[in-house]
């Protein structure tokens, strides 16, 4: 346990126990569990130019070739929840790969990797597509930089799509419009109900995007002053650079009761380092815009953040700023 300068509480960091890997299209695809009933999701957000926003993707809970799949999304006008559907389908409905990125259900397919686009000239790219209710998805996700995995024994995390340019339509209660954005893609697998005791009681987790820099983070919380943080810088059309867990500095800040538990309500990163001869700096606030409550994981209470994000990031020689929304979240187990 130590204290920043104002006096308050923070947590020891300290690095994850394995740096991150290349991934390959295999990273994406399902990895399903053997051993105990286990969690799997695969998630993509989005912000649009118009101030939509949303969530979507697809979960399972399953052992071996039993269980449920459950696909959702959230959308958001100016941080506020505007439509939420979700559905939940047993596993003799669901068609997946161990290959490559891969969600159909009933026949119909939801996550869809291009292959073919990828063989040709490495390109990253999905279309995503969800019909529920009056609700309906209709995207493209083209990755612009490098995305990258941290793999253990329990549990693993692949930021397939650590930023990509979003295109194509949604319809709302009916109503349907074109967007074009920014937006995020990652894969979770192997979470259980051992989780919060083999792997942490929490996380933050989010992104700051500038013009053409990424900033990829998460703090896994170990205990009441122990978090495990990583960072990973990210430019357009380039590689990917982790940043070491000394060198980064988080801080959630301004606690509130909500739903009957305490969440922060501001957050700081700052992250003063050099990798391999090239100066990666960090110097970012962020302050809730609008908060969307809800429970995963059954019994998880979580929260998704809106927040604006003011300040800088510099990789090398390039500093850009940002002043602009960008989603986070925030989990605890316990």
């Amino acid at each position: 346990m130590s204290k920043d300068k104002s006096g308050l509480k923070v947590f020891k960091n300290y690095p994850p126990p394995a740096p991150p890997q290349n991934i390959s299209p295999a990273d994406d695809a399902f990895h399903g569990s053997k051993k105990r009933i286990s969690a799997e999701w695969w998630y993509f957000d989005a912000r649009f130019t118009n101030d939509y926003s949303l969530h979507i993707g697809c979960r399972t809970f399953s052992k071996k070739k039993q269980g449920m799949v459950s696909p959702f999304l959230e959308i958001y006008k100016e941080g506020k929840l505007v439509a939420k559907a979700v559905k939940r389908f047993s596993f003799c409905k669901f068609q997946t790969s161990s290959i490559f990125p891969l969600v159909k259900l009933a026949n119909k397919t939801i996550i869809k990797f291009d292959q073919e686009r990828f063989k040709k000239n490495g390109e990253w790219v999905y279309d995503i597509s969800l019909k529920m209710e009056e609700h309906e998805i209709n995207l493209t996700f083209i990755g612009t930089t490098k995305g990258f995995k941290y793999e253990t024994k329990a549990e693993s995390w692949t930021v397939a799509l650590p930023k990509a340019s979003v295109s194509g339509d949604i319809t709302i209660n009916g109503k349907k419009m074109k967007v074009s954005g920014m937006g995020y893609h990652d894969h979770n697998w192997n979470y259980s109900l051992l989780t919060p005791l083999t792997y942490g009681k929490g996380w933050y987790w989010g992104k700051i995007m500038s013009k053409t820099l990424t900033i990829s983070w998460a703090e896994v919380i170990k205990s009441a002053y122990r978090g495990e943080i990583l960072a990973v810088a990210s430019q357009d059309n380039k590689g990917y650079i982790p940043t070491n867990a000394e060198k980064i500095y988080f801080k959630p800040d301004n606690f509130i009761r909500n739903h009957r538990k305490k969440m922060p309500t501001s957050f700081t990163l700052k992250i003063d380092d050099v990798v391999n001869d090239v100066p990666i700096k960090v110097d970012v606030e962020m302050e809730a815009e609008e908060v969307h409550f809800d429970k995963v994981l059954i019994i998880a209470p979580y929260w998704r953040y809106h927040v604006k994000a003011k300040g800088y990031i510099s990789i090398g020689s390039l500093k850009e700023s940002v002043n602009e929304i960008q989603i986070m979240e925030f989990l605890r187990f316990s």
